[in-house]
């Protein structure tokens, strides 16, 4: 059985397909080489990662797609490297027996792109094609090269699940030059690419466009929006994508824009990623525009690489999700907003104390029931005084029902993050995908803790740019 002839289970399986994601339980689930191991140095998510050392080392996991409706699959994980070979990650399609049948997705990743000594951490996304007649299996696997020196390569919070659609972008990364791209200002580079061998950059700014015809998808949908931003010097930037009419007008509001401020993507060691979802698509849009808009200092430059536009199940849930409107629509403990042109998007963050506290807000989500959510953000600890600080927050999505009692926990990140002395505060980005709400729920509460910094450490938590919405 399989694509197209498929086994169906109870149920759609919108959640994320791989077990043991975090390696909570070790490497179980997982085949890999010997030299891949476990370690608690410097975690990203829970209290270990998947190391692999200086020798070619591999990892792989088969996830069924029984009950996925043979969806296309959203790929995430996160990586921090010291001397980092090359990597490619692999999504491959197998028959019940597990024989190959086709590639569905392949990523290269040049060495050094996660070389980090800073826990400039890259979260990266990408989505696969659709899974051909036959299909069974999906294998991610993770692959690298022999390194050099003290070298180590870190794996953490992988995420496989079903999405509305593959990436609806033409040349998405910009490996075949500037075509289905126009942006006069902007140039193809083959120098230090998020992934893949190319990206476009910048010194002068200006605007960067795509047009993607949405006529064939379903009226009224929304979209993900996600892409890799890096720059030397000052850059701000704007990402916004428009609905077009038949007459390639312009109509309605944005279906969403994205405001990074310019004194970020500049303290980042490395890409920093950026996910959304769009508010619906009028109902006579034909086509979305990607616009990206930035603004580029004298002697700066600005990359940006691995776009993705694929139709989604919802728009962002939440309300007031960048703090832009103050605390509106949170609920805190010691919680408080910032303003600065170091936040991770807009011009506000929300901000929790070093003796600890809580953001939380409840979502309405109208038959919830069965489906599943992705919850993504930026984070980031920040010393206010003394030496380096480690803060843990613990990200939870709880389901409620009408009346607003905890019927079950959809999901839970355990963030570990890290600002060092003497460095740029680096900003993290989690994601991660609930379980199946519960009969019986009617709103999601996003609740977000930060623990006690302690005598000795006098860090805050900044987070930022919160996203909740459907995948499918």
């Amino acid at each position: 059985m399989g694509c197209g002839n498929i086994n169906p289970l109870d149920g759609f399986r919108g959640f994320n397909l791989v077990q043991n994601p975090s390696f909570q339980a070790g490497l179980a689930g997982w085949v890999h080489s010997e030299n891949v191991s476990v370690s608690d140095r410097l975690p990203f998510e829970g209290t270990q990662v998947a190391t692999m050392d200086i020798n070619p080392a591999s990892m792989y996991q088969d996830v069924s797609l029984a009950g996925t409706d043979c969806s296309p699959l959203f790929l995430s994980f996160n990586v921090v490297s010291n001397n980092q070979p090359d990597i490619t990650v692999q999504v491959l399609w197998l028959d019940s027996n597990h024989n190959y049948i086709a590639s569905g997705l392949e990523m290269y990743i040049k060495a050094n792109t996660t070389d980090s000594a800073n826990n400039g951490r890259v979260t990266f996304f990408d989505i696969t094609d659709s899974p051909p007649p036959g299909a069974a299996f999906a294998r991610l696997i993770f692959n690298k090269a022999e390194g050099f020196g003290e070298s180590t390569v870190s794996i953490d919070q992988v995420i496989l699940a079903p999405v509305g659609s593959a990436n609806l972008l033409k040349n998405p990364s910009f490996e075949a030059g500037f075509i289905s791209w126009s942006g006069a200002n902007y140039s193809v580079s083959f120098e230090t690419p998020l992934q893949g061998a190319a990206d476009v950059t910048t010194a002068l700014g200006g605007t960067l466009i795509q047009d993607v015809p949405i006529e064939n998808q379903p009226s009224g949908s929304s979209y993900l929006f996600s892409f890799g931003a890096y720059a030397e010097g000052s850059v701000s930037l704007t990402a916004q994508v428009l609905w077009l009419d038949a007459g390639d007008n312009i109509i309605g509001s944005p279906g969403l824009e994205i405001t990074i401020p310019s004194d970020i993507l500049n303290q980042q060691e490395n890409y920093l990623t950026y996910l959304d979802l769009t508010n619906p698509a009028p109902l006579n849009a034909v086509k979305a525009r990607i616009l990206f808009d930035s603004d580029v200092a004298d002697g700066s430059r600005l990359r940006i690489d691995q776009v993705i536009f694929a139709r989604a199940g919802s728009s962002n849930l939440l309300q007031n999700p960048s703090f832009e409107d103050g605390l509106n629509n949170w609920t805190d403990i010691n919680g408080t907003t910032i303003l600065g042109a170091d936040v991770y998007e807009g011009e506000a963050a929300g901000s929790l104390d070093i003796i600890g506290g809580v953001f939380l807000q409840d979502v309405f989500i109208p038959n919830a029931e069965g489906n599943c959510f992705v919850l993504n953000y930026g984070i980031r600890a920040r010393r206010n005084a003394g030496g380096g600080v480690t803060e843990h927050v613990i990200v939870k999505v709880l389901w409620l029902d009408d009346g607003g009692n905890e019927i079950g926990e959809g999901l839970t990140i355990v963030n570990y993050v890290r600002h060092n002395v003497g460095q740029f505060i680096q900003w993290l980005v989690y994601t991660g995908i609930t379980e199946p709400a519960p009969p019986g729920t009617t709103a999601a509460r996003i609740q977000i803790t930060k623990l006690d910094s302690g005598t000795s450490n006098f860090g805050r938590i900044d987070i930022d740019k919160i996203v909740f919405g459907r995948l499918t």
